[in-house]
């Protein structure tokens, strides 16, 4: 008699455990970029501008490859998280002792490559383990535990890179990552049930070929695009406030860099409530529609009170700023209702890219616009400032360009069709060929 697994029972939690550290491991090495890069740039006398290409390399390189992770996990399974973490570890430890600038380059690009299959793959972790049915719920999970992982991250890390130094705090990071690599190799894999086809690897040309025609469905549905312009929006708005313009423009107004980085930080515990809160709460009124753009306008309304009166800036603030943000999960459940369940994976790496590209733009943006010449300048209105000794007026209209950018998130929401699955949109979860 066949031994089947059962869905939501301790092995699924298992699997959903290692997955989810393996995603807050990799993006470790984000949220510890904005404490370490600093202490990296001396140590290996990088300019200004090589700092900010390493802070794009990274968030980019995850944006193109994500593009393909879901296609590829749909047609190769969960397994594969394993084997792709090994990409993480070697980069890990390739940029903890990088002695260049190119050496930098190279070991962020073979980080993102492990890390751009983490997020998506925890959440088909979830629909596989616990029923697609739980799909939204369980993606939401991993992006709240996920947040308290970077809350935690941004702060420990910047006491061990105070007294150990920016090499030891990465090694310690690539370390972790490995210890998760070898568990997932045991006990990651897809569940045993009846009637269920066990993916198969049919070689890189039909992977390929697959991929390609996975994207080809889903880049002509309008209403997955307008999905991702929330999330992009939304999501990039948080990483941009939580670990670099948040801090930057606390500590203008006064605050020390410590006490910034420390209230900045809480929009990562916000996120960890909301997350969940907003999907399950669609859940139980059976709209996405509306959990999507609410919090998003509170949002970009908190957001640019704090802008503009920056006295009222404090954790609690932080907190709430980042429990709206966390409209963003809700772009998980809806590409999860908008297609069939053979491109899951497919839909939720589409809008991860989108959410990993915006957030590399929306981390330029104010930077840009006190340099005082550009297009980002004149959407400002700072052309005329000294880019040498920006204001805090001026500092408040360029981070103005972020509550804009939710505002727009806010506009595409309402826009994107009613995607709980219902009758009415059954037809955009009918199989296709492909």
């Amino acid at each position: 008699m066949a031994s089947y697994d059962r869905l939501g029972g301790p092995r699924a939690w298992l699997v959903w455990i290692l997955a989810t550290l393996f995603v807050i491991a990799g993006f470790s090495f984000q949220t510890a970029y904005g404490v370490t890069s600093t202490k990296i740039a001396d140590d290996l006398s990088l300019t200004l501008a090589q700092v900010g290409i390493l802070g794009t390399t990274y968030t980019w390189a995850v944006a193109m490859l994500q593009l393909f992770s879901g296609s590829v996990l749909d047609r190769v399974g969960i397994r594969i998280l394993a084997w792709v973490s090994l990409f993480s570890v070697v980069g890990g430890f390739a940029y903890a002792n990088a002695g260049s600038f190119e050496v930098l380059i190279l070991s962020n690009i073979c980080i993102a490559v492990g890390h751009a299959f983490a997020f998506v793959g925890a959440g088909m972790v979830g629909g596989k383990w616990f029923g697609w049915g739980r799909f939204g719920f369980m993606f939401s999970l991993v992006q709240g535990v996920g947040a308290f992982g970077s809350f935690f991250n941004q702060n420990v890390t910047r006491y061990i890179v105070e007294d150990y130094g920016w090499s030891f705090s990465l090694n310690a990071i690539a370390f972790i990552i490995l210890a998760i690599s070898i568990l997932m190799l045991f006990f990651v894999r897809e569940p045993r049930l009846p009637d269920m086809e066990k993916p198969q690897w049919t070689g890189t040309k039909l992977l390929l070929r697959g991929v390609l025609k996975s994207l080809k469905h889903i880049v002509v549905r309008p209403h997955l695009w307008l999905n991702s312009v929330h999330g992009g929006m939304t999501f990039g708005v948080h990483l941009s406030v939580s670990l670099v313009w948040g801090p930057i423009f606390l500590a203008k107004t006064g605050m020390t860099v410590f006490e910034a980085v420390a209230i900045s930080s809480f929009a990562f515990l916000g996120m960890l409530f909301g997350a969940p809160l907003w999907v399950w709460l669609s859940e139980r009124v059976k709209r996405n529609r509306p959990l999507a753009a609410i919090p998003a306008v509170f949002h970009a309304a908190l957001l640019a009170y704090v802008v503009l009166d920056p006295s009222i800036a404090s954790k609690t603030t932080f907190f709430f700023i980042g429990l709206f943000s966390a409209s963003t999960a809700m772009n998980y459940p809806i590409a999860g209702s908008l297609v069939p369940e053979s491109l899951v994976g497919t839909s939720s790496a589409f809008v991860n890219t989108m959410q990993f590209f915006w957030t590399g733009v929306l981390m330029a943006a104010p930077g840009l616009a006190l340099s005082g010449t550009g297009i980002w300048a004149i959407l400002a209105g700072t052309t005329r400032i000294d880019p040498l000794a920006p204001t805090i007026a001026d500092f408040q209209s360029a981070m103005m360009l972020l509550v804009y950018a939710v505002g727009i998130g806010v506009v595409a929401a309402l826009l994107t069709k009613e995607s709980f699955p219902s009758e009415r949109n059954a037809e955009d979860r009918k199989e296709v060929t492909i």
